[in-house]
């Protein structure tokens, strides 16, 4: 006998570090009629992310409901913010999730009434008759052969009707096309992307997703910010996805990394904006009103509402900031 060697290829994945789920670090407590419900209901790959986020986020803290933002959903799901919205209307249309508008957020959960679940939307059974039709088309191309010859149609009355003209080559070449669709959609796999090519500079990649070492120091920034905010609600950030966002705004929009780090604090000290401003995509999109909030703040104007001013190192100024400003003042004075 050889030796064989063994290579444990999730060691490899990790860099050598296992993950093991344990239920001492917590559980989801899910009743066993939702969970078969589950194993029946035709879902997309999306929506079926977005429905297991909300029942972790709902059952996960041993709540019935949730307030959550697309915006949190797309960070836990990997999905697109748009995608999101579509998934959320789907299943609030199919009564599979409670959905709600509470204030700039969205009150979600689980129906737990599974008996007005739409749990197929008959969209399996079109995919399985487009199936069985290739499957046929095939098995008809086997028994000639490999060639393409005209099969002879019956009639319900049993009669047969004789061939005209060149209708052999017509059938021929309608059974080639309806082939050549079939085969390469439900029988060739779509070839796989090639790999992105490896940035240089990169610090941070995933696929075509990648920042420097500048972006990845200020995306951690960012989420330790977001993780103040959030508190035990927090989860990990996509860190290559944050980063590529922060390296677009610096190559691009020409940010800098203090102003970019200034106008996310200063929006996690405002009510409305801490909300909505979770991720470097949502700080680029509105970048233009926090930079107007930040100058409001700084020249003194708007403060009423929160009564936070930004210092110069471009951090909101504590108590203590204030005490140090004055004795700067007096001695000056």
């Amino acid at each position: 006998m050889t030796a064989t060697n063994l290579i444990d290829f999730n060691a490899k994945r990790n860099g050598g570090n296992q993950v093991i789920a344990d239920t001492d670090d917590g559980y989801t407590r899910t009743a066993n009629a939702i969970q078969d419900q589950l194993c029946k209901a035709d879902l997309t790959g999306a929506q079926f992310r977005v429905l297991s986020a909300i029942i972790r986020i709902t059952y996960g803290y041993n709540q019935k409901t949730n307030r959550i933002t697309n915006t949190y959903l797309a960070e836990l799901t990997g999905v697109s913010e748009k995608g999101v919205r579509l998934c959320l209307a789907e299943l609030h249309g199919r009564n599979m999730i409670t959905l709600e508008k509470s204030g700039l957020m969205k009150l979600v959960g689980v129906n737990k009434v599974i008996s007005e679940w739409v749990v197929t939307t008959g969209k399996s059974e079109k995919q399985s008759a487009k199936g069985k039709v290739s499957r046929n088309n095939s098995s008809i191309l086997r028994r000639n052969n490999g060639s393409f010859k005209a099969v002879q149609q019956l009639p319900q009355d049993g009669t047969v009707v004789p061939h005209k003209g060149n209708s052999s080559s017509s059938t021929k070449d309608n059974l080639k096309d309806n082939l050549l669709k079939t085969t390469s959609k439900d029988h060739v796999s779509a070839p796989s992307a090639p790999d992105a090519d490896l940035k240089p500079d990169a610090a941070i990649q995933k696929g075509k997703l990648w920042g420097t070492a500048e972006d990845l120091d200020i995306a951690n920034q960012f989420d330790a910010i977001l993780k103040t905010t959030l508190g035990e609600h927090h989860r990990p950030a996509n860190l290559a996805l944050w980063a590529n966002d922060i390296r677009l705004m610096r190559t691009q929009d020409k940010r800098t990394a203090k102003h970019m780090i200034t106008l996310f604090a200063l929006a996690h000290t405002d009510k409305f904006w801490k909300t909505n401003i979770q991720s470097p995509a949502a700080l680029r999109k509105q970048w233009a009103r926090l930079a107007s909030l930040h100058s409001e703040r700084k020249s003194g104007l708007g403060n009423g509402q929160t009564g936070i001013t930004i210092g110069a190192d471009g951090k909101p100024m504590t108590a203590q900031d204030w005490g140090i400003k004055a004795r700067e003042l007096a001695v000056k004075l």
